[in-house]
């Protein structure tokens, strides 16, 4: 079944998605797992030690926290699904029909999620004395349901990098524990805890006053930052490990993009000293100097938000030209399929281009196939623009630059298409860059005065 294509202007279609992700990701590890669990650790504390100083942390963050993951975070999760089901409605198609079973799992056991923090938040003040033993269950069951939850989201993701042999046995069980699930899961969690500490000694800075609680609950998040940094640092490293080796050579590109790519020393650089400032938080949260930690503390949850962005965005570029490694390319079109429409052509066999085409011209027959091989990471003239790229240059480099594209640039989908679908597409996008084909309206374009048809 065809879909019709959509294109977001200006932002772009993986760009749109990205955003709604990332979000997502620092919703779902540092507040949902990681700032959740360290509020339950944090009543424990409490109740063991007869702390009110630790009852009180916890219960005045909770009730900053619980609106985070049960209203924002169901909000951008759902928007995943709502997102790419309109962007890339092909190939979550196809996942969903390989991982049916884990998803709808996924979905019962966030429902869960949402039940019991809820359940947690409001029974707060009533399980108090015996019950309050019921209470703290409660919200280890909590966390239990979240890592659950990230243990089956982890396995789709990791497929989506290192496939290994589902392509050629289409196992289930080989797509799921593929070889990167286990390291990105212990990675995720790590990268869940610092986040989640770092929020937890914000909070802890900001709110209390108590010196000798603030720095007995600075000590603790402190040490739970230092075991996470190290966490990040050994599973990062068994993670790139398993990634194929045709993948790695992308790794600095999709960070630097081609103006600094040539200056891989930037990547390294910006990635110590990262480290380093992270390290330097977690050192002085364990000692205890409320100062230091405050100048640190906000450097090193730009510097964590960062570093999960940074991982996003290699997990999802690296795999380049694939949105399913072995079986679909990034833009959507199955490996079996491009052969075909190398031969038959891609607008012949487009069910959306006929239905709504009644006069073919160089805008309506350039524009779908622009939409159709190459949407899915650029737009017209905004992010990562196709008009800049082509500017200056004539249509016959155009024109050849599409048929040695994915040689030339590795993580790029081939062109799907006849030679005279090619030819098309590169006069198209010759007399866009050169002003002879405007963009009137997002979407909309109109030829002027001087343009080919």
């Amino acid at each position: 079944m065809q879909f019709p294509i959509y294109e977001i202007p200006y932002l772009g279609n993986g760009m749109t998605i990205a955003l709604d992700a990332v979000l997502h990701v620092i919703i779902s590890h540092g507040i949902a797992i990681g700032v959740i669990t360290l509020i339950v650790i944090s009543e424990y504390i409490g109740f063991r030690k007869s702390s009110m100083d630790w009852e009180n942390f916890a219960k005045e963050f909770l009730k900053v926290t619980i609106i985070i993951p049960t209203g924002v975070g169901a909000v951008t999760g759902v928007g995943i699904w709502f997102i790419t089901s309109a962007l890339a409605p092909n190939g979550i198609g196809s996942m969903l029909r390989i991982f049916f079973w884990p998803w709808f799992i996924e979905w019962i056991v966030f429902t869960l999620e949402v039940i019991v923090l809820l359940i947690y938040y409001f029974t707060w003040d009533k399980w108090r004395g015996e019950r309050k033993k019921q209470h703290i269950y409660l919200g280890v069951s909590y966390t239990l349901l979240a890592i659950s939850s990230a243990f089956l989201i982890t396995g789709i993701l990791g497929f989506m990098l290192t496939s290994d042999g589902w392509p050629w046995d289409k196992s289930f069980w080989s797509a799921f524990f593929n070889p990167s699930f286990l390291p990105q899961l212990l990675l995720r969690a790590s990268m869940a805890f610092a986040l989640g500490s770092i929020f937890s000694s914000a909070f802890l800075l900001v709110t209390q006053r108590n010196s000798a609680f603030r720095k007995e609950a600075l000590r603790l998040f402190g040490k739970v930052s230092m075991v996470s940094l190290f966490g990040i640092i050994i599973f990062s490293w068994w993670y790139y490990g398993v990634v194929p080796s045709s993948f790695k050579t992308h790794t600095i590109f999709s960070i630097l993009t081609s103006r600094f790519s040539q200056q891989p020393e930037i990547f390294y650089a910006i990635n110590a000293i990262g480290i380093f400032i992270f390290f330097l938080f977690a050192l002085s949260a364990m000692r205890g100097p409320v100062f230091s930690s405050r100048i640190l503390i906000i450097p090193a949850l730009l510097l964590c938000i960062g570093f999960i962005m940074e991982f996003e965005r290699v997990r999802e570029f690296i795999r380049g030209p694939y949105l399913m490694p072995g079986y679909m390319y990034a833009n959507q079109i199955l490996l079996k399929e491009s052969s075909f429409l190398d031969k038959e052509g891609t607008l012949e066999n487009s069910y959306w281009y006929n239905m709504t085409t009644n006069k073919p011209d160089i805008i309506s027959q350039g524009g779908n196939l622009f939409a159709r091989n190459c949407s899915m990471c650029h737009t017209i003239d905004g992010i990562n623009g196709i008009k800049t790229k082509v500017k200056e240059r004539p249509e016959d480099g155009i024109f050849v630059i599409l048929g040695h594209m994915h040689e030339m640039a590795p993580f790029m989908p081939p062109f799907s298409g006849t030679e005279q679908e090619r030819r098309i597409m590169a006069r198209f996008l010759y007399q866009l860059a050169n002003g002879k084909i405007l963009i009137e309206a997002p979407s909309r374009f109109i030829q002027i005065k001087g343009g080919v048809k």
